[in-house]
């Protein structure tokens, strides 16, 4: 199965770093430096709703993804070959 990465544009670098803050942010409140979840009455909500928010950026993000490979690329065989010409 060919392999693709997306190049992510000025919108797109801007997205994956308010992510990475957010994401560096949770760390800092609620995970130790092990990595273990510190304790507290609202972790769970919390730890939730992180999730939440997650979720919805990575679909989004993959929901994007999708359609750019849709619209602007097509598969060639895993080794590269186009599949209908596999002599070249």
């Amino acid at each position: 199965m060919p392999a693709y990465k997306l190049k992510p544009g000025k919108i797109g670098k801007k997205v994956m770093h308010a992510c990475t803050a957010v994401e560096e942010r949770f760390s800092d409140a609620f995970l130790e430096e092990d990595g273990s979840l510190k304790t507290g009455g609202m972790a769970e909500k919390v730890t939730g709703a992180y999730k939440k928010v997650e979720d919805a950026v990575v679909g989004g993000y993959r929901k994007v993804e999708t359609a750019f490979v849709d619209a602007f690329l097509e598969k060639t065989g895993e080794d590269g070959q186009d599949p209908s010409h596999p002599d070249k």
